[in-house]
């Protein structure tokens, strides 16, 4: 069966099942566009969606049927070999004729997500466990465009059962035969620049900020913005933040503090990458180009502010022998676009809607001629989980000789107790160079844990979770599913603002993990660390068990957090 709504919701669905979580929270905005916002609202800029085909969950089921895939013993098999033996099998032949007219009618590049049932989910959003899939789609011929479509369709199909996926639903009370996929094919949000394609901006902007500042609420939400493809800000990289209710109060210090932050590479789709049919490595159609590309191509208008030396001032917009800051002023500070009122208005009447925070992942188009509008795209929603505020212990009143960590910087709310068992980074031989191959050396122990159902206490320095391994180890959450307390300790003095990437964090935050922040070497007493038992230790990890249990309180009201040596006795008289 297909449904086709109207042409401003621009969504096809193929099959007669359900539409999965990205799917269905790409439905609910749809619907709330057309009911709620007016195209001329916004003068210069109109909100959409891209033109989408869903893939019901009932075609996945009769994929695997078809092919006799259900029988495979997905444990004993790599993620490689798993992929292949989807690659080998044939799409149900009832999609075959609407998937060639999608793919005839459109020559934009293409990006082929899941939309498992269990996805985007309050409490397991499995957000970022499955494979999406983006190509150039510029073959003229449509039999080689069709199959890229096909191959990639059968890849996520695939990664329902990769590592990842099944490391990550041992925590959760599901099994990996409750995932249903469907698959969410959309054209690439963006505009063609040369032989690259990307949107001027992307951005997230969430309704709830679980790390406030200055004069903002975590109430007043936060909002992300990066040059170029999302890539950057849902993996915890470099992008820009501000505040919707308060876009002008700085949470960076200065604007000439902030210049040391600031984003210098963006992400682009290479649109002659050879990119064809089982090859789907993301690294080969995305690349990182440096901002004078940007500029070259004409895009930093309304995007940056120009630092110059002989003024040591910044000005909003673009200048010849200046230092370029990615800190999109022209549009926050000066209102070139009605951006941040259409991002509060979105925010606001999605969270009344879904009775819940939201989290809205979008793109912003800024067409070169100033007649035609800019647009929004809005590519993804899904509810946020908002910690608890309610705690009987005084964090205020715990003698600083009991903790092991001190966080006034904390996520989360309420006690754990019982964990013996502490897996931290060595920070003395430990370097930044090294954080992709300490991935690896986690994900073991953190496997070995978790087949033992021991949770732990993950110990490392900077952003964890980030791609940028300059920033942090780009851990993803499968390789520490494990732990049950995370603890960004200071790296060399060096300051590293606190991490909100929308995949890592989402996961972190519905498994119920605690995360403290410490910003000084004071706030952690490594030297009881280094007394402790050794279980097990590799070039840059070690993995110790302490005598008594630890204990963990978060006071999510304060934000503050720390971690007991033993648990403190009181002084009754028995």
């Amino acid at each position: 069966m297909r449904i086709t709504d109207t042409p401003l919701v621009k969504i096809t669905k193929i099959g007669e099942g359900a539409l999965g979580g990205k799917a269905r929270g790409l439905s609910f905005i749809a619907k709330m566009l057309s009911t709620y916002i007016s195209e001329d609202m916004f003068p210069g800029l109109k909100i959409t969606i891209p033109r989408s085909i869903v893939l019901s969950t009932d075609i996945f089921g009769i994929f695997m049927d078809h092919n006799n895939l259900y029988g495979l013993d997905f444990n004993q098999l790599s993620d490689q070999r798993i992929a292949a033996k989807f690659m080998e099998k044939d799409i149900p032949a009832i999609i075959i004729g609407d998937l060639r007219v999608f793919i005839k009618n459109s020559r934009k590049p293409l990006i082929v997500r899941s939309s498992g049932l269990l996805e985007d989910s309050l409490m397991q959003p499995f957000a970022g466990i499955y494979e999406s899939v983006i190509f150039p789609n510029d073959s003229w011929e449509t039999d080689t465009r069709f199959q890229e479509i096909c191959n990639s369709i059968k890849y996520v199909y695939a990664s329902t059962y990769f590592e990842k996926a099944r490391t990550y639903i041992k925590n959760t009370p599901k099994h990996i035969d409750d995932e249903k996929m469907a698959v969410l094919i959309q054209e690439v949000a963006g505009i063609k620049h040369e032989n690259y394609f990307y949107p001027t901006i992307s951005g997230v902007a969430k309704s709830y900020n679980y790390y406030p500042s200055g004069p903002c609420k975590p109430e007043d939400g936060i909002v992300y913005l990066a040059l170029g493809l999302g890539k950057s800000i849902v993996d915890g990289g470099s992008s820009f933040a501000f505040c919707p209710e308060r876009p002008k109060a700085p949470l960076f210090g200065t604007s000439k503090e902030y210049m040391k932050y600031a984003q210098t590479k963006y992400y682009a789709l290479n649109l002659k990458s050879i990119y064809r049919f089982a090859n789907f490595n993301e690294k080969i159609a995305l690349e990182k180009l440096d901002i004078n590309d940007a500029k070259k191509h004409g895009v930093l208008d309304k995007t940056v502010s120009t630092y110059i030396h002989q003024d040591d001032q910044i000005y909003p917009g673009i200048y010849e022998n200046g230092y370029i800051v990615v800190d999109f002023a022209p549009i926050i500070n000066y209102d070139s676009l009605p951006l941040v009122k259409a991002l509060k208005l979105l925010l606001k009447v999605s969270e009344i809607a879904l009775s819940y925070p939201v989290e809205i992942e979008f793109a912003v188009n800024i067409p070169k001629e100033e007649s035609e509008p800019a647009e929004i795209v809005i590519l993804q929603i899904r509810n946020m989980l908002t910690p608890e505020k309610n705690i009987e212990i005084n964090i205020d009143q715990i003698k600083r000789e009991n903790t092991l960590f001190y966080s006034e910087n904390a996520l989360g709310n309420g006690i754990i107790e019982n964990l013996k068992n502490i897996v931290y980074i060595d920070q003395g031989l430990f370097d930044f160079s090294n954080s992709t191959q300490v991935v690896n050396q986690i994900k073991n122990i953190n496997n070995k844990l978790m087949d033992e159902k021991n949770p732990y206490v993950l110990v490392g320095p900077g952003r964890w979770g980030s791609t940028d391994p300059w920033l942090g180890v780009p851990v993803i959450w499968s390789d520490i599913a494990g732990a049950k307390v995370i603890v960004e300790t200071p790296y060399k003095e060096r300051h590293i603002d606190p991490s909100q990437g929308s995949h890592f964090f989402h996961d972190m935050i519905a498994s119920q993990v605690v995360y403290l922040i410490t910003k000084k070497e004071k706030d952690i007493d490594w030297e009881w660390i280094k007394k402790q038992k050794v279980v097990e230790e590799t070039e840059f990890i070690k993995h110790i068990q302490t005598q008594k249990p630890l204990k963990t309180i978060v006071d999510g009201k304060i934000g503050k957090g720390l971690i007991l040596k033993q648990e403190i006795k009181n002084n009754k008289n028995k």
